[in-house]
């Protein structure tokens, strides 16, 4: 059930940047990254009752997994914020891929923060994520500079926070069901980012004209977020990460088509070099 769970978010994760793509070259990033945690609000309010009209969902919130909600929602807000601002600057298909460094980064954090014993094993897949990455970041052939610096910077600090959020979430859920987890960190991370409201004058306008695909995105949130909690109940930080990577296959190729970027067969190349890589640290 755990490899199952860890798939599903695979799938809601990818449907989840698609939305974010389409929407970043009309809506600020701050607009957008509040968006993803508010709009997500309404399904959870759904399911809590049908959890009560069944005799279920009752929270029971202790003081450490209260703290462990606030330090994953100051996580998330960089992390969401970091992804939406690379997205706004690159091609998803550039993106998607340095995003999913993050099981990388979780694998050297996880004995630290989580206590869960990394396989000596999982290291060999270290090379092939570098080299994938080689492969995946473009050069101007004429200069040999990075192009989209912007993008890949801060999709190296999404990827960083996003391993965090992963390894807090493992220790929040060992507190509270994932529903509660998945419901409590979207409310802390929606208060987080409601500033937004009163900081971009823009905000209010753009949450009610892009209503429709932030919406389908919040669906897309809840989905993921509960799919992650459940499948960290049985399973490792860095190997539910690893196996949810899946999904930046499916963005490069689908994304890529979709808004007809360049490259797309190279970072292609790339992109499943590095989830070779990914394999070896996760099975």
């Amino acid at each position: 059930m755990g490899v199952i769970a860890a798939l599903l978010c695979a799938c809601t994760s990818t449907a989840k940047d698609l939305v974010s793509k389409a929407v970043a070259s009309r809506v600020h990033p701050d607009t957008s990254t509040f968006a993803s945690f508010i709009y997500a609000l309404p399904f959870y309010a759904v399911i809590f009752i049908v959890l009560h009209l069944v005799g279920g969902g009752e929270m029971r919130l202790s003081q450490t997994f209260l703290l462990l909600v606030l330090l994953r929602g100051l996580s998330d807000v960089c992390a969401e914020g970091c992804k939406m601002r690379a997205l706004k600057a690159g091609d998803i298909s550039l993106v998607s891929g340095l995003l999913a460094l993050s099981p990388l980064i979780l694998t050297v954090l996880t004995p630290f923060i989580t206590g869960d014993v990394v396989r000596l094993s999982e290291v060999c897949g270290i090379l092939c994520i570098v080299v994938g990455g080689i492969v995946l970041v473009r050069r101007d052939r004429s200069t040999g500079k990075v192009m989209q610096p912007i993008a890949v910077l801060y999709a190296f600090g999404g990827s960083f926070a996003f391993a965090l959020n992963s390894a807090l979430d493992r220790l929040a859920v060992s507190h509270a069901d994932p529903v509660t987890s998945a419901f409590s960190v979207t409310v802390c991370a929606a208060l987080l980012t409601s500033p937004t409201l009163f900081r971009v004058a823009s905000a209010r306008g753009e949450l009610v004209q892009c209503s429709r695909p932030f919406l389908i995105r919040g669906f897309f949130e809840t989905a993921f977020m509960i799919a992650k909690m459940a499948a960290l109940v049985t399973l490792p930080a860095h190997v539910v990460v690893g196996l949810m990577r899946v999904s930046m296959i499916f963005t490069v190729l689908i994304g890529g088509a979709w808004f007809r970027e360049e490259d797309r067969v190279r970072r292609t190349i790339g992109t499943v070099i590095m989830y070779v890589g990914l394999l070896f640290l996760v099975l």
